[in-house]
């Protein structure tokens, strides 16, 4: 089995921030569980007596109140009763300094029909459903937490690491999403309004078929950002069939076992800027009734041309970017850069195609797209951060909806005095191709 620890400094967002960091939450009441000390359910609650349980704290729960949860494997599901407001949110977190497994066999948590509430800092393992589940809420915050391990890997019996059902303004951000036995993170079912933000999600695979993907967004108006997808066992990052007009933008996705980033049946979608590798079938993937797409400043390398994938064959769909079925006639493809090391398809447009010059003679796309070496980082080891004289660097369209100030790590776009700025638009024309932006 392939190990988590794939994931270093060099990709995972260290950088990103929770929505609502702790030193904002100072004014606050303040109640502590911690069952691995001297502690009463019938006691205050204080850091001196702490509650045991976690149930006897979320019952103290109000507006404006913090729960810190301390050491200890608690096989109990965190289920709010009550909500927060917006300038009084309830937070519920792991205790400073302290490392809470929460471990039922249920949910880990369920945020039902609640506002304002941010759980962060907790690690979710091993849980019979979903490790995190909110249903019909709004303004809820899933920060940095680890989620391992949710449901089984036998049919009717899978989970999803975090899913979001029907609610509106909310963050999952900065969380690990690993080894689930389904989707590391599911927006759907009329969610809207949701941003998910650096996340790592990784491995993840239902196990008796190829369906879990990094991140499945199957409803409108989302935005997927500065995420890191890789190894799982169908697409890094989906959008299917309700799913219309979302923003895909600043991700890096590599080594999935079906595309980096696949769109079936959608529309008025946006890919930007994001940076797709070595991906079992088509790095890029629009398809079936998809239309009115933009597929702008993405870095595509080395998609569908190896010949399997952890036992998965990937004699599928293939190129680094395609576009097929009806989706052509709406969809814009334009400053892309693409490259492959072995013989294959680079891209599809209706047609195959094994270049980038036979693609644009036939079609009139991609008129300041480039088929060159990246010039990765260090490729082998999954850096794939542009090294000088990269073609990605400055060849941008920073005016195009979607695209970002500053690149997965959160740093300013910045001007390379060695490059000439020739083949980019917009008000920044040094913008850089992909997820991460070249220091000079």
């Amino acid at each position: 089995m392939k190990s988590w620890g794939r994931v270093t400094g060099a990709v995972v967002l260290s950088g990103v921030l929770a929505a609502y960091p702790l030193s904002a939450l100072g004014a606050t009441t303040v109640r502590y569980v911690d069952r691995t000390v001297s502690c009463s359910d019938a006691g205050p609650g204080t850091a001196a007596t702490p509650y045991c349980t976690i149930a006897e704290g979320v019952g103290k729960l109000a507006a404006g109140v913090t729960l810190y949860i301390g050491n200890g494997s608690y096989a109990e599901t965190i289920k709010p009763a009550v909500s927060g407001t917006s300038s009084a949110r309830i937070t519920i977190t792991a205790w400073p300094g302290r490392h809470p497994v929460i471990a039922p066999a249920s949910f880990g948590a369920v945020i039902s029909s609640r506002a304002d509430i941010t759980v962060s800092g907790l690690t979710f393992s091993g849980t019979r459903y979903d490790g995190v589940y909110v249903s019909n809420s709004t303004g809820i915050t899933i920060s940095r937490n680890s989620v391992i391990g949710a449901g089984h890997p036998v049919s009717g019996q899978t989970a999803y690491g975090i899913s979001i059902h029907g609610s509106r303004a909310s963050v999952v951000s900065g969380n690990n999403v690993h080894n689930n036995h389904g989707t590391g993170i599911l927006v759907t079912a009329g969610s809207t309004g949701i941003v998910v933000s650096g996340n790592a999600a990784a491995f993840n695979a239902e196990g008796w078929r190829r369906n879990a993907n990094g991140i499945n967004v199957t409803s409108a108006g989302n935005t997927v950002l500065r995420n890191v997808t890789h190894d799982n066992e169908d697409s890094g990052i989906q959008f299917y069939t309700g799913g219309n007009n979302n923003l895909a933008t600043l991700n890096l996705s590599y080594d999935n076992g079906d595309h980096g980033i696949d769109d079936l049946n959608v529309t008025g979608g946006r890919l930007i800027g994001n940076t797709v590798y070595r991906n079992c079938t088509t790095g890029i993937n629009v398809e079936g009734t998809s239309g009115n797409y933009l597929v702008y400043n993405n870095v595509a390398v080395d998609n569908a041309v190896y010949p399997a994938y952890a036992g998965i064959a990937c004699a599928r769909r293939t190129g680094n970017i395609g576009i097929w079925d009806s989706a052509p006639s709406s969809t814009t493809v334009d400053h892309n850069l693409v490259w492959l090391t072995r013989s294959g398809t680079m891209y599809a447009f209706g047609t195959t195609y094994t270049s980038l010059t036979a693609m644009r003679a036939a079609t009139h796309q991609e008129a300041h797209g480039v088929q060159a070496d990246p010039r990765f980082a260090a490729a082998a080891s999954w850096n794939l951060r542009l090294s000088a004289g990269s073609a990605a660097i400055d060849r941008a369209h920073s005016g195009v909806s979607g695209e970002q100030p500053t690149d997965i790590l959160g740093r300013p776009r910045v001007d390379d005095p060695a490059a000439t700025d020739t083949f980019a638009e917009g008000p920044r024309r040094y913008d850089d191709l992909g997820a991460y932006e070249f220091q000079p």
